[in-house]
């Protein structure tokens, strides 16, 4: 009868412990960080690296002298299907001037499927704009950045949460 006890507090024990690890598991948000400097196809998208020191890392510029550059491409493999908050750093780069216009205009597409927020478009500073959700139907896409006016888009990375919480602004030094 003893051992009868131990068999059943180590089974309720191995059942409490599936449990918290299930949990635990889908508690956490499945994420995808993409920095664009390490897209397959730049296209007409430059690296640019003169801000390294404030950035932390080189971004994608679209320098096409105002006309669109060929598309930066990439293929990406997500942790799970399902929805994702789409989170792209970024900025308008003519904004500390008070400038008209947002000549750095870009979009970000998912297997070839335009995201309905424009980027470049907003905050003088480098920030994570929120780009909406997604629904990824298969763990296999392709990510596409696509200049809408060749003067000086810049992304420096994109990162899907199935949470709703971007990644911190701060550069750590």
């Amino acid at each position: 009868s003893q051992l009868r006890g131990m068999k059943m507090l180590r089974h309720s024990l191995i059942c409490f412990l599936v449990t918290a690890v299930s949990v635990t598991s889908s508690a956490a948000a499945a994420e995808l960080f993409v920095e664009t400097e390490s897209f397959d196809t730049r296209g007409g998208w430059k690296l640019d690296t003169q801000f390294i020191q404030e950035m932390g890392s080189p971004y994608l510029l679209a320098h096409g002298l105002g006309r669109p550059v060929e598309d930066a491409v990439t293929s990406l493999r997500f942790p799970q299907m399902g929805t994702y908050r789409v989170f792209v750093r970024t900025k308008d780069w003519v904004a500390r001037w008070n400038a008209p216009g947002v000549p750095g205009r870009f979009q970000v597409l998912i297997d070839g499927r335009a995201l309905n927020e424009t980027f470049g478009t907003q905050g003088r500073d480098w920030f994570w704009h929120d780009g909406g959700t997604v629904e990824i139907s298969q763990r296999e896409t392709q990510l596409q950045l696509h200049d809408l006016t060749g003067f000086d888009g810049r992304c420096d990375a994109i990162y899907f949460t199935t949470d709703s919480q971007p990644p911190p602004n701060v550069v750590e030094p």
